[in-house]
């Protein structure tokens, strides 16, 4: 009679875990930390370049799924405000660790500079052009006294449609010196209290909070009260270490599926949030509550928790499927991120080129798949610019 054969129980094929599998894969897919440079946020950035290109485009487009067309609670403008913050207390944060306050602050100025460099350059060039071309947001642009505009253009007194994004950077990366101060010197909560202060007061007198002074054409962009992005962030980029300490034993995995939740709570607000609010509150006017909640220009409340809502999901989304992400998207939005400002500088003048083009095929910004091509078209030709270091000795990246 033949021996039975006995199988060891550890080779016996079991049915998994299914409460382990999105950890397994998540495991598999989740990102590696790098030496010195987190790469996440340069993949970030680059998305947020690439929403601000493709919104700035205008025109029907398929892609406004993935970038909300600038009508969503967040846009590229915070995401790429709030990276910058991150960037600048990681770097200038360690160069003050390293090298000594006075060199990290020297360094942040010279960075200042640069900035102010690019944003007079646009100003000036981007108006002219404009002006000269009659664009459409050139309607109320006046430059009837040249050498008073020309003035008030270089003393960060006047400022144009879509060159307004950087004057605002210019201001935070002068006051990022003495964010730095304060940071080295432990007194982050001073400039986290005083960054909320002036937050509150733009939200409470807009008229009476115009920081450091009132700027003509400044419509979107407010410094009282976009400063609390880029000190928050930059007070968590110089702080991240002991911010990661304590966040260590996090569950990762359900938090990101908070998170998630969350975000797709966002996005359904968004669309029935009016009707929501006239259901609880009947007799106000919902379009002025909304306005209030969400205002661009105030960096609103609403505004903010959106933010925090949509960069804690994007950073665990990258965190976590970092491999599947980087495979599919990362040749386009890599190169975009790491060469964030020179993006943002090229496409200004490739907006103005489609508006005129625009003209003469008036039906094209019309059709979606017509509009969606070119506004891939423009995404392409700037990411093959920064392979080919196209003006990379000019313009600042």
């Amino acid at each position: 009679m033949a021996q039975a054969i006995t199988i060891p129980r550890t080779t016996l094929w079991r049915f998994p875990n299914l409460s382990a599998l999105p950890r397994a894969i998540f495991s598999d897919w989740a990102y590696a930390n790098a030496d010195h440079r987190d790469l996440r946020l340069d993949f970030l950035r680059g998305f947020a370049v690439f929403i601000m290109i493709v919104d700035h485009f205008g025109g029907a487009s398929w892609l406004y799924l993935l970038t909300g067309n600038n009508a969503f609670y967040v846009s590229g403008a915070e995401a790429f405000v709030f990276i910058s913050g991150l960037v600048v207390g990681m770097v200038y944060g360690g160069i003050a660790r390293r090298q000594g306050l006075r060199s990290a602050q020297i360094k942040s100025l010279a960075r200042a500079f640069t900035l102010y460099k690019l944003t007079i350059a646009l100003t000036l060039s981007f108006s002219l052009l404009s002006r000269w071309l009659a664009l459409p947001w050139a309607d109320d642009l006046r430059i009837d006294e040249p050498v008073l505009w020309f003035f008030n253009v270089v003393t960060l007194q006047q400022t144009f449609y879509l060159s307004d994004v950087m004057l605002l950077y210019t201001f935070l990366m002068v006051l990022s010196a003495g964010a730095l101060w304060l940071l080295v010197n432990r007194r982050t909560h001073i400039l986290l209290g005083a960054s909320f202060g002036l937050w509150t007061y733009f939200q409470i007198a807009p008229a009476s909070a115009q920081f450091p002074w009132n700027i003509i054409g400044n419509s979107t962009f407010n410094l009282a009260a976009w400063q609390m992005l880029f000190f928050v962030a930059m007070a968590l980029g110089y702080h991240r270490d002991a911010c990661a300490k304590k966040l260590e034993h996090l569950p990762r995995t359900q938090y990101f599926l908070l998170m998630g939740m969350l975000f797709l709570w966002l996005l359904g607000f968004s669309d029935t949030g009016a009707i929501l609010l006239a259901r609880v509150f009947p007799d106000a006017n919902i379009e002025s509550l909304m306005r209030g909640l969400f205002a661009k220009s105030a960096l609103a409340p609403g505004r903010l928790f959106a933010s925090y809502i949509v960069f804690q999901f994007a950073y665990l989304a990258v965190t976590m499927a970092w491999k599947p992400l980087w495979t599919i998207l990362g040749w386009l939005l890599m190169p975009l991120g790491q060469n964030a400002l020179y993006c943002y500088t090229v496409h200004i003048f490739f907006v103005g080129v489609a508006q005129i083009g625009f003209r003469f095929f008036p039906i094209v910004p019309t059709l979606g798949i017509l509009n969606t091509t070119l506004q891939a078209l423009t995404l392409l030709l700037i990411w093959r610019m920064t392979q080919r270091k196209i003006l990379f000795d000019v313009i600042p990246r």
